[in-house]
């Protein structure tokens, strides 16, 4: 048995604060330290959290790569700067609770899956922005997602606002068990975020041995005027779904001559990608979908689409930008 050091730069902190970021050495198989694909999960002590690192550690072994955990504390806003109700060994009591939930959980995770590196990093900080340091050229970043309402999700929970402006692909796992033969159902648009998204699809499908359902959905451009036959005639349904249908099979082309052993199934459906997607989440071991974001907020905001699966889906999604 080996220890080593995850080094994360941690974000910036102001000269006054009262603590010290940790750099946690954790026991790792001898000879795999440093080497493989890394996945990074956010982590605290509660069951969302928790059944995220374990589907985080199984990615990671899955991929024969390394696992991070990482955690961050902070005190509680108060209502002015300068102003302080907090007990002075507040920040240190809430680094070592941090410090004992993250080396009890990596404990737990390292005898599970005793072949994968696995390290951790406890710091002060807003969670958010330091799992996105942390993140940093991960293959896979993991966090808990509690099951909420849309409001709440466009407000921005830590879940959507790290997905909605971390480059790398962002894992949102609920609480709620899935089907571990179940499929990877992937949501395609016309988008650079998307081809990026079929390709983590097709590649998760492979690891899992287990069939992609490629979903498409598609709206007539044309509103139904006062004259429903004249409108019809220039929405052309028929066409549309014609297009669309080769669109579909296009995307996907160069993607299964390079997964040749990935079963397709091709689903086209008229209507939105969310109902269409949600509709096959119960089957699904991961949904997959890329995201562009809401234009000048890109970054800020994750696309509709992208919230509501996170919002509202019983299995992990994978949100993968551009």
């Amino acid at each position: 048995m080996t220890t080593y050091d995850v080094r994360v730069t941690a974000p910036a902190r102001s000269a006054g604060s009262r603590h010290r970021a940790g750099y946690l050495p954790i026991a790792v198989t001898t000879g795999v330290a440093g080497m493989g694909p890394l996945v990074v999960v956010g982590v605290d002590d509660s069951v969302c959290a928790r059944r995220a690192a374990g589907w985080a550690a199984d990615e990671a072994d899955r991929r024969h790569g390394r696992l991070l955990l990482v955690h961050a504390y902070a005190l509680p806003a108060t209502g002015y700067s300068g102003y302080n109700p907090f007990p002075a060994d507040l920040l240190a009591t809430l680094e070592e609770e941090a410090r004992d939930t993250v080396v009890a959980m990596a404990g737990e995770l390292q005898e599970q899956h005793p072949s994968i590196s696995l390290g951790t990093f406890v710091t002060y900080g807003d969670a958010v922005t330091v799992l996105r340091s942390a993140a940093s050229g991960a293959a896979l970043a993991v966090v808990g997602g509690h099951r909420t309402n849309r409001i709440a999700m466009a407000l921005g929970s830590v879940a959507g606002r790290f997905a909605a402006g971390t480059h790398v692909p962002v894992a949102v796992v609920h609480s709620a068990q899935t089907p571990s033969t179940g499929t990877v159902v992937l949501g395609i648009d016309g988008s650079p975020a998307g081809e990026r998204a079929i390709g983590f699809a097709f590649e998760e499908a492979d690891l899992r041995g287990v069939p992609l359902v490629a979903v498409h959905a598609w709206t007539s451009s044309v509103a139904v005027g006062p004259v429903p036959g004249y409108s019809a005639v220039i929405a052309d349904d028929e066409s549309i779904e014609q297009s669309e249908r080769v669109l579909l099979s296009e995307r996907l082309a160069g993607w299964v001559d390079k997964y040749p052993d990935v079963a397709v199934e091709k689903v086209l459906v008229r209507g939105t990608a969310e109902r269409a997607i949600l509709q096959r989440a119960a089957a699904a071991q991961l949904i997959v979908v890329g995201t562009r974001g809401h234009a000048a907020l890109t970054g800020l905001l994750l696309g509709s689409t992208s919230q509501a699966l996170i919002a509202h889906s019983t299995a992990p999604v994978v949100v993968v930008g551009t």
